[in-house]
C-alpha cells in the first residue's frame, strides 16, 4: 500500500509540471563522527579531512554550531533553466545557526545558516575559506548500505542517484 502511495505522489508531481521525486533506500547509520573546530581553522576543508580520515564515501551532517569570523558561501542567482551562482563572502563575528547536508562518493553538499551580532540572517552553500571564530562542533552520521552519487542533468545540475 505504501508503494502506490508514493506512486501516486510521485504522478500527482509530474501532472502537476514537477519532476517525479527519487527516494533512495537501503542506507543505515553505521558510525557517528563528531569534530570539534578551534580558533582559526577552516570549516569546509576540515571536514574534508574529516570525511577522508573517516573514509565516509555516503553520509549527512547532522549538526554544527559555533561562531565564524569570516565565511564564503554561495546561492541560485536567477530561474534561469542552468543554474547561475552568487557568490558572497563575509567578515565579521557569525553564528552558525544552522547547517545541514549530505556526503554522496565522499563530495559534501553543505548548506548553512548563519547570523549577525545585529540578529540578521544569511547564508546558503558553504565554500572553502570559512574561518572558525572561537569554536565550531559538528556531527556527521557515516552511511552503510546502498551508496549514491550525483551526476549531472542535462542542464549540468549533480542530482543524487545510486551509484
Amino acid at each position: 500500500m505504501f508503494n502506490r502511495i508514493l506512486s501516486f505522489a510521485a504522478l500527482m508531481g509530474v501532472l502537476a509540471g514537477g519532476a517525479a521525486a527519487e527516494s533512495f533506500g537501503g542506507a543505515r547509520v553505521e558510525e557517528v563522527i563528531r569534530i570539534r573546530l578551534d580558533r582559526g581553522d577552516l570549516l569546509l576543508e576540515s571536514i574534508m579531512a574529516a570525511i577522508k580520515k573517516h573514509g565516509i564515501e555516503d553520509g549527512a551532517l547532522l549538526t554544527a554550531v559555533g561562531s565564524l569570523q569570516e565565511c564564503t558561501y554561495h546561492g541560485v542567482k536567477s530561474l534561469a533553466e542552468k543554474p547561475e551562482q552568487l557568490f558572497t563572502t563575509k567578515k565579521g563575528p557569525m553564528e552558525i545557526v544552522n547547517m545541514n547536508g549530505m556526503i554522496a562518493a565522499g563530495e559534501p553538499h553543505f548548506h548553512m545558516t548563519l547570523s549577525s551580532p545585529e540578529g540578521a540572517a544569511f547564508g546558503g552553500h558553504l565554500e572553502n575559506g570559512c574561518k572558525v571564530l572561537y569554536r565550531a562542533e559538528l556531527t556527521i552520521a557515516k552511511f552503510g548500505g546502498a551508496q549514491l552519487a550525483r551526476k549531472p542533468n542535462k542542464e549540468g545540475v549533480p542530482l543524487l542517484q545510486k551509484k
